[in-house]
């Protein structure tokens, strides 16, 4: 897992309005194959972000509430692609996976010097917190995006840019509008949406953390 130093918040206008910072890293190795949501198998995908929250309206500090934002990816990276065979004469399915594998180490692992590396973001973010007053509190998120590679991924025939999303379930530790860490499980998908060749699509599970920090405090309005 990668971790990112805290990064402060941005002001609020006002204090009816919560906001927040929160900047993350994760990693996902061996993607399973499930179907429309990712037919490559055996990879490894690893992203750090930038996500910028805030409260969608005004309420007591400690109530469950609803948050939209977006998301900065400075950085991606995913494990080599692998070797599109179609066009090769090799008799390939149509719409399914049809892909080698060298027996080669360079396959499947993000150290890779040769390994494609994207940035790109997420312009839709909604999370749903609870108990925001205690230390220990959970969240649920979903995101939509897209990034850009270096290279056609996940295979040699897909795109290089790609959209993404994701459905996450975390924890926030810290005290209540403080600064804290982030631990979350996110499933993450990757897929061109039918724009190329190929679109085998990549799932991923990351385990991430990360460092967030609150400024404004929300209030009831009389």
């Amino acid at each position: 897992m990668l971790c990112c130093a805290p990064i402060a918040a941005s002001t609020a206008q006002d204090g009816s309005h919560a906001a927040s910072v929160e900047a993350w890293g994760g990693i996902g190795r061996n993607s399973p194959q499930l179907g429309i949501l990712g037919e490559t198998p055996n990879m490894a995908f690893a992203q750090v972000a930038l996500r910028f929250n805030r409260r969608i309206r005004s309420q007591a500090p400690e109530a469950p509430h609803w948050e939209w934002g977006m998301e900065i990816v400075p950085f991606a990276r995913m494990s080599k692609p692998l070797l599109s065979l179609r066009g090769t004469g090799f008799p390939c399915p149509p719409r399914q996976l049809c892909t080698q594998t060298p027996n080669s180490p360079e396959y499947g692992r993000l150290t890779n010097s040769s390994a494609p590396t994207g940035i790109g973001g997420s312009p839709l973010v909604i999370t749903r917190r609870f108990a925001t007053a205690r230390a220990v509190s959970p969240f649920v998120s979903v995101t939509g995006g897209g990034i850009w590679f270096t290279e056609r991924v996940p295979t040699t025939k897909a795109s290089n840019f790609n959209f993404t999303a994701s459905a996450e379930l975390g924890l926030r530790l810290g005290t209540a509008g403080g600064h804290g860490v982030t631990l979350a499980y996110r499933f993450h998908h990757i897929s061109n949406a039918g724009t190329a060749g190929e679109n085998p699509g990549l799932a991923s599970h990351l385990l991430t953390v990360g460092m967030h920090a609150w400024s404004g405090t929300s209030r009831a309005r009389p």
